[in-house]
């Protein structure tokens, strides 16, 4: 009876290391001069996988799913906070404003990539909307 308890947590235990195949992957978004961009979200994509993390008031951020190995396109999209007002038609609403360039919000053209091999520090320096 006991080998078979041993062997049912051995099973568990290897089905729920599955479940969590691949790695962290976090770091800091900041400008230039080092500022930190203060809110927005890292997005990682490749053919296979997305996944995406919230920037935190001190620029820190990490993917919320596990991230398989491979390489990846990455964009940051930041906007500042504004007030919102249901009873205000899109028509009317203010215009976004934008931290970080738009170059950033498309894999296209943000120019920033990641090669996920392990756990990973993926820090990420941006420029302000021109």
């Amino acid at each position: 009876m006991r080998t078979v308890s041993f062997l049912c947590l051995l099973a568990m235990a290897c089905c729920i290391g599955c479940a969590q195949e691949g790695f962290t992957v976090g770091g800091k978004v900041a400008y230039p001069d080092g500022s930190p961009v203060t809110r927005g979200q890292v997005t990682l994509m490749s053919n296979t996988f997305t996944g995406g993390g919230q920037i935190t008031a001190d620029g820190t951020y990490n993917i919320n799913v596990r991230v398989p190995a491979g390489t990846y396109q990455v964009t940051v999209r930041a906007v500042a906070d504004t007030p919102s007002n249901p009873m205000v038609d899109v028509e009317d609403a203010p215009p976004v404003r934008l931290l970080v360039h738009s170059k950033y919000n498309r894999p296209e053209t943000s120019e920033l990539a990641v090669e996920v091999t392990g756990r990973t520090t993926f820090d990420i320096t941006v420029t302000a909307p021109q």
